[in-house]
């Protein structure tokens, strides 16, 4: 079984064998195995090295982060020569910008193709900073599982997720060009259809890149997706109402889902009870705390149709807030604000009640509006992302190489009308123009 597993991905050669070619088969065959295992897997890694040094366009790698994808996939385009590979990414801010790096294939209870030299692209997932301190769960050795000139399987070996290199048939900028018009233009937050006469309603989470299926009177079923050049692939394919899905078309006009797989199916967009367009939070505001103490902030918005800045705090720094599309929310999270004495200041989400604090980017607190559009008031709520506790206000700390170096407090950071380095119990936010 180990022999024949590492045989797979030579171009189906073995699972070709006609009767007519049954002699010239086996003679191949004999010659294979006249070699020992050692000799057969730097065979099985020269060829899957011409495969990869094969493609011209190079490949579409998804990479998929953590090992229950809870971030989702993210597109990777990579060219391989015989020592280094070249990658542009979804992630970066320009898409003709290719970093090389070294790659190697090795044999590690396996053949493993590992990009073993820092490469910014490819191990941002896997790479700690300021902002993620535990990075995404990302990693950067794979064990081949198979390899053909169009496709080549992978397996994680931190998170065994099962992740895909396909053949780029297309140039690399412009796919992910089309990746960036599609996440800029989907506001795709619920959806609801037929399937085989039966009715799906459904979620699906653009920040996150999760798709909630909920049958009638069934049980709802979860995936993951990765974003394509027109629309969205799952992880693995779902089985919802005895019709099975890997593949969506998006239309950014109507955002609608459609299923590629041909049975027919549309998703039409359904968007839940308070939602709000990105362009709707531009603007100034009295923000309320501690009970009705009041500060005058302005929303901005930060050039990439996915967050705001938000001045008015105090001269010193400004406030990052995120867009969720898929609920039309604003959070504002764990954020780094500034530096002093040596130490980086954060606004980190706390706890008040009990006095805990995160500096975890994940945690903070988001909008919920309360339907006016003449007068908008959004009442800032627990994100829900901190177990065991209640984000409700946010407090100034100092970090020292990740970790905590304090409290600060310093009058020149204090919140604006206030003596104070500290946010308790945020209220609400008013829009007043």
């Amino acid at each position: 079984m180990k022999i024949n597993k590492l045989y797979r991905s030579l171009g189906g050669i073995l699972l070709l064998c006609s009767m007519v070619f049954f002699q010239s088969c086996l003679k191949d065959d004999n010659e294979v195995f006249d070699k020992n295992p050692s000799e057969r897997l730097q065979q099985y890694l020269s060829e899957v090295k011409n495969i990869l040094t094969g493609a011209e366009k190079g490949w579409l790698l998804e990479m998929y982060p953590e090992s229950d994808q809870s971030y989702g996939g993210y597109a990777f385009i990579v060219r391989f020569d015989e020592e280094k590979v070249y990658a542009s990414s979804e992630l970066a801010a320009d898409y003709e910008t290719e970093l090389e790096s070294l790659y190697k294939l090795t044999d590690d209870d396996g053949p493993v193709l590992s990009f073993d030299t820092y490469n910014e692209f490819l191990h941002f997932l896997s790479t700690p900073s300021p902002d993620a301190y535990e990075a995404f769960g990302g990693e950067f050795e794979f064990v081949v599982l198979e390899a053909t000139p169009d496709l080549v399987t992978l397996r994680g070996k931190k998170t065994n997720n099962i992740m895909y290199m396909r053949k780029m048939t297309g140039d690399a900028v412009s796919y992910l060009t089309k990746i960036e018009t599609l996440i800029e233009s989907m506001v795709l937050s619920g959806f609801s259809g037929t399937v085989g006469g039966t009715q799906v309603s459904g979620t699906i989470d653009v920040d996150y890149r999760q798709l909630s299926f909920v049958p009638a009177g069934g049980d709802p079923v979860m995936a993951s997706y990765v974003l394509t050049d027109d629309g969205l692939r799952l992880y693995s394919p779902v089985e919802v109402a005895g019709v099975t899905f890997e593949e969506f078309m998006v239309d950014p006009e109507t955002n609608s889902l459609t299923d590629k797989g041909g049975s027919g199916t549309v998703f039409n967009a359904v968007f839940p009870e308070g939602w709000r367009g990105y362009a709707e939070y531009a603007g100034n505001y009295v923000l309320s705390f501690n009970g009705g103490t009041e500060v005058n902030v302005t929303l901005i918005p930060a050039g990439d149709g996915a967050s705001y800045i938000m001045s008015g705090l105090n001269s010193q720094f400004t406030v990052t807030l995120e867009y969720l599309r898929s609920s039309g929310s604003l959070s504002w999270l764990s954020q780094k604000i500034g530096d002093a004495n040596g130490n980086e200041i954060w606004l980190c989400a706390w706890d008040a009640g009990p006095g805990q604090l995160t500096w975890n980017t994940a945690v903070g607190m988001r909008t919920d509006w309360n339907g006016d559009e003449q007068h908008p008031v959004y009442t800032w709520i627990d994100y829900g992302t901190w177990t065991g506790y209640s984000v409700n206000s946010y407090i100034m700390w100092q970090l020292s190489g990740g970790s905590s170096a304090g409290q600060f407090a310093n009058s020149s950071w204090y919140i604006t009308g206030t003596r104070s380095n500290r946010l308790p119990y945020v209220e609400t936010m008013t829009k007043t123009d």
